[in-house]
C-alpha cells in the first residue's frame, strides 16, 4: 500500500512539475510578445552571466562585480514587470512548494521526502483508509461534554468517567506506539458509546507520525477472507503486513462456515507472531466474542501481555440530547 501511495504521488509531484513548466514558458512567452523592454532586460541578463563565466574560464576576467549588476538589472525586471499590471514574481520559477520545487524530496543532506510530501502522503492514506479529510473524529475534537455524567448502573463512576479513561487509554497507545507494553487493543461496548471515533482518531495520530495504518470493516474482512479462500486471492497479505490493522464492528458480520474462524485466527495469529499491531472495536463482550469465535481466538484477544481490552458503557450517545 505504501509503496502504491508513494508511487502514485511521485507520479503527480512529476505531472504537477511539468504544468508549472508550462506556465513558466507561456509567461516568457507573454513577456516576449507584450513586453519587449522586459525581455531586452531578461536578455541582458543572460548575457552577462554567460559573459563573466567565459571570462572567468578564460582567466581574463572576474565575477566580483556581477552581484551588484545581477540586483541592478533584476530590480529593473521587478519595477518594469509591476508598471506592466504584473506581480514582480512574475518570471521566476513556479513551485508549489519552494523547499523541495516540486520534487517531493531534499537531496541534503541526506535524501528525505520534504514535509510537502509527508502531508500530501497523510492526506492520501487517510482517504484510502476512509477517514474524513476535515479530521471530525481525531483526539483534538473529542468532546467529553456531550457524554452523559450520570453514574452507571451497578458501577461506581460515571459514563463520562469511564470514556475519558478509554480515551486516555488510547491517545497514549496512539502516542507511544510502537513502544507499547501491549500491541493490541480491543475495544468493546455496545454500538454508539464511540469505539469507531477512537479506532478514527487513533489511525490519524498514528498518520500523522507517520506509520501505516488499515481499517476494515468486519463485512469488509469476511469479503477478503473468502476471497483469499475460494479463489486464492493475495489480498490477506495486505492485511498481514500492515503496521496497524484496524477492524472495526467485528462480530456484525456473517458467519461463514469454516471460513470467518480459521482466517480470522490466522490472521491475528499471524500478526502477534510479526509482533504487528491489531487493534478491534467490536459490540459484544469478550464472552461473547469467545462464544461467537471460540478460545482459541479470544485468548489471543484477551491475552493482557499482549492485548488491552478496553470497554465502553452506558447510553447510545448518538440518542442523547444535549
Amino acid at each position: 500500500m505504501r509503496d502504491e501511495l508513494l508511487n502514485e504521488l511521485e507520479n503527480e509531484y512529476a505531472a504537477r512539475r511539468m504544468e508549472n513548466e508550462r506556465t513558466e514558458n507561456a509567461r516568457r512567452e507573454e513577456i516576449r510578445l507584450k513586453h519587449p523592454d522586459i525581455e531586452r532586460m531578461m536578455l541582458e541578463r543572460e548575457q552577462l552571466i554567460h559573459g563573466v563565466i567565459r571570462g572567468i574560464l578564460n582567466g581574463n576576467a572576474s565575477g566580483e562585480k556581477l552581484p551588484d549588476r545581477m540586483e541592478q538589472i533584476n530590480r529593473n525586471i521587478r519595477q518594469a514587470l509591476i508598471h506592466a499590471g504584473l506581480s514582480e514574481d512574475y518570471l521566476e520559477p513556479v513551485y508549489n512548494c519552494s523547499i523541495c520545487r516540486d520534487r517531493g524530496y531534499l537531496e541534503k543532506p541526506l535524501k528525505e521526502p520534504c514535509q510537502c510530501l509527508k502531508k500530501a502522503y497523510q492526506q492520501k492514506l487517510r482517504a484510502w483508509i476512509g477517514l474524513n479529510s476535515s479530521a471530525d473524529e481525531s483526539f483534538e475534537k473529542y468532546d467529553a461534554d456531550r457524554i452523559p455524567d450520570s453514574i452507571l448502573p451497578g458501577r461506581k463512576y460515571t459514563q463520562r468517567a469511564m470514556a475519558e479513561v478509554v480515551r486516555e487509554q488510547c491517545e497514549k497507545w496512539a502516542d507511544s506506539y510502537p513502544e507499547n507494553s501491549c500491541q493490541n487493543i480491543v475495544l468493546s461496548g455496545k454500538s454508539g458509546l464511540g469505539k469507531t471515533f477512537l479506532l478514527h482518531a487513533m489511525a490519524g495520530r498514528l498518520i500523522e507520525r507517520g506509520f501505516n495504518v488499515l481499517i476494515i470493516s468486519a463485512y469488509q474482512f469476511i469479503q477478503i477472507a473468502r476471497k483469499s479462500y475460494f479463489e486464492g486471492d493475495d489480498s490477506m497479505d495486505e492485511l498481514m503486513r500492515v503496521q496497524v490493522l484496524m477492524i472495526d464492528d467485528l462480530g456484525s458480520e456473517p458467519m461463514m462456515k469454516s471460513i470467518t474462524i480459521e482466517q480470522l485466527f490466522n490472521l491475528i495469529n499471524e500478526r502477534q507472531n510479526r509482533n504487528y499491531a491489531t487493534l478491534i472495536s467490536s459490540n459484544l463482550s469478550m464472552e461473547e466474542l469467545k462464544d461467537r469465535y471460540t478460545e482459541r481466538i479470544t485468548s489471543r484477544l484477551s491475552d493482557p501481555r499482549k492485548c488491552m481490552v478496553l470497554v465502553l458503557e452506558g447510553q447510545d450517545l448518538r440518542k442523547v440530547i444535549r
